[in-house]
C-alpha cells in the first residue's frame, strides 16, 4: 500500500540548518485541543466562539452588552421617543422609563441567562427575566414571567 505524504511535508523535510521553520509543540498541541473541545461547549450554533473577559458571579456576559431596539427606530439617537430602546451597561439594563440592575441566578450558556431584575424606579416590583442571544449575537430575547417575550434588535 502506497502511503501519500503531503507536499508541505516533504518541503520541511528538504529546509536544513537555521532556515527550517521553529514549530512550538506546545503551542500546536493546545491550538488543536481548542478547536476539538470547541463542539463540546454548550453554545448555540450559529453564534461565535470566542475567549472574550469572563463575566463576575451574577453579572451579565459582556455578550449582552450594547444598545437593542425593538424597532429600528429605536436606533436612532437623534429621536427622543425611543420607547422600545433596551440599553445593557455591564449589569445595569436601562429601558425608556425605568432602569434596573440584573443578577444572573443561572443559565445553559453566556447566550442565554436567567437574571433576577431588581428595578431603580420606585413602584416597579423585581422579576425574573430570561435573555437569550440568537442570530449570532444580533438578536436579544427578553422573556418575562407570564409568558411576553419581547425581540431586540442589536443597534
Amino acid at each position: 500500500m502506497r502511503r501519500l505524504v503531503p507536499l508541505g511535508l516533504l518541503a520541511l523535510g528538504a529546509c536544513s540548518g537555521s532556515d527550517a521553520p521553529t514549530v512550538n509543540e506546545a503551542q500546536a498541541a493546545a491550538a488543536i485541543d481548542t478547536v476539538q473541545q470547541a463542539p463540546e461547549r454548550n453554545v448555540p450554533r450559529g453564534l461565535p466562539i470566542s475567549e472574550e473577559r469572563a463575566a463576575p458571579p451574577g453579572a451579565l456576559p459582556p455578550q449582552f452588552e450594547g444598545r437593542w431596539g425593538i424597532t429600528p427606530a429605536d436606533c436612532d439617537v437623534a429621536r427622543s421617543d425611543t420607547k422600545g430602546l433596551l440599553v445593557i451597561r455591564g449589569s445595569t439594563l436601562t429601558f425608556y422609563t425605568a432602569s434596573a440592575v440584573a443578577k444572573v441566578i443561572g443559565g445553559p450558556s453566556r447566550y442565554k441567562v436567567i437574571a433576577d431584575l431588581t428595578f431603580t424606579d420606585k413602584g416597579v416590583a423585581p422579576r425574573r427575566d430570561q435573555l437569550e442571544l440568537t442570530s449570532a449575537g444580533t438578536v436579544l430575547q427578553r422573556a418575562e414571567p407570564g409568558g411576553k417575550t419581547y425581540r431586540y434588535g442589536r443597534c
